[in-house]
C-alpha cells in the first residue's frame, strides 16, 4: 500500500531545530537505503559508463554550459549515487562530492576507486558547507532529486553561492516540481495537494528509496517550486543567465501519467562579481 503522506506546520519559533531535526531523519534514512540504492545503480550500469559518456546524465540542454570545464574545481551538492560527480570527471574536472549521508559516500568512494578517478569526498548537510571554503570553486552543480529533502532552500543555495568564486557557475538540474502534486493512479491525474504547499511532507517508509512502502524510517519532502528556486538562487547573490524547462515522457516509477508534463529544468547562473 502506497504510504500515506502527512502535511507538517512550521512556526517561527522552532523551525530552525525542527528543520535540523528533519535533516537528521532524511540522512538516517538515506544511510539505510544505500545499499538498496546501489544495487539499482548498479542495474542500470550508467555509473560505470558515465565517465566516458556524461551524455548518459547530463541533458542536452546543460551540456553547453559544461564544455569548458577541464581543471576546473567543482562541487557536487547532493551527490548521491554520484553519476554526475563521475561525469564531471570524465569532463577533466576536479570534483568534490558532497553528500549527507556517510554510506552513499562510501558506495560512491569505492567505485570511484574502481573507475581510477581522483575524487575528493566530503559528508555534510549542503545548508551547512562549513567543511568546504568561501570562494573556492569555479562550479558548483546540484540536482537530480535534492532539493526535495531540503528544508531550508534559502540556506542551501547561499551556501552553494558562498563556496563559488566571484564570476563562478552555478547550475540546477531539477525534477519538475509540478510532477510532486499528484495522486497515485495510473489512469488521471488527480492533485493530491497544491502546487503551492511547500511542506514538509512526513512518510514512515523502508529502506527501498523507490518503494513508498510502510516501514519504520521517517523520510521528509519539500516541495519547492520553480520560482522558489529562481528566486533563492537571486538572493543568494547570482545572476541567472537560463532557465529551461524540458522533457515530457512518463517514468516507470513514477505513481501517475506524467506524459505531457514538463520533466526536468535547468537554472544557469553566476555568482556575482561583487559578492563575498
Amino acid at each position: 500500500m502506497y504510504n500515506v503522506a502527512y502535511l507538517i506546520m512550521q512556526t517561527p519559533n522552532n523551525s530552525e531545530k525542527q528543520f535540523s531535526d528533519l535533516h537528521q531523519a532524511n540522512q538516517k534514512r538515506w544511510d539505510a537505503a544505500a545499499d538498496n540504492w546501489a544495487a539499482c545503480a548498479d542495474s542500470r550500469g550508467i555509473w560505470q559508463k558515465c565517465h566516458e559518456d556524461p551524455g548518459l546524465v547530463f541533458s542536452p540542454p546543460l551540456m553547453p554550459f559544461l564544455q569548458d570545464i577541464r581543471d576546473s574545481r567543482v562541487a557536487v551538492l547532493g551527490s548521491g549515487d554520484n553519476q554526475a560527480v563521475f561525469a564531471l570527471a570524465g569532463l577533466g574536472a576536479k570534483v568534490t562530492s558532497v553528500d549527507i549521508s556517510e554510506n552513499q559516500l562510501q558506495h560512491a568512494r569505492e567505485r570511484a576507486e574502481h573507475l581510477g578517478l581522483e575524487i575528493a569526498f566530503a559528508r555534510a548537510d549542503v545548508t551547512n558547507l562549513d567543511v568546504l571554503e568561501s570562494n573556492s570553486f569555479d562550479l558548483v552543480f546540484t540536482g537530480g532529486h535534492v532539493a526535495v529533502w531540503v528544508a531550508d532552500l534559502q540556506q542551501y543555495y547561499a551556501e552553494a553561492i558562498r563556496i563559488l568564486r566571484p564570476r563562478g557557475r552555478f547550475i540546477v538540474e531539477e525534477y519538475h516540481p509540478v510532477r510532486r502534486i499528484w495522486k497515485e493512479s495510473r489512469d488521471a491525474l488527480v492533485p493530491e495537494h497544491s502546487y503551492y504547499n511547500r511542506g514538509p511532507y512526513r512518510y514512515l517508509l523502508g529502506d527501498d528509496v523507490l518503494y513508498k512502502g510502510n516501514g519504520s524510517l521517517e523520510s521528509f519532502e519539500f516541495h519547492w517550486t520553480i520560482s522558489d528556486m529562481v528566486n533563492a538562487t537571486i538572493d543568494a547573490g547570482a545572476r541567472i543567465m537560463r532557465l529551461e524547462e524540458y522533457g515530457e515522457s512518463g517514468e516507470d516509477w513514477e505513481d501517475a501519467p506524467m506524459e505531457g508534463l514538463p520533466e526536468q529544468f535547468v537554472i544557469i547562473a553566476e555568482k556575482s562579481a561583487l559578492a563575498s
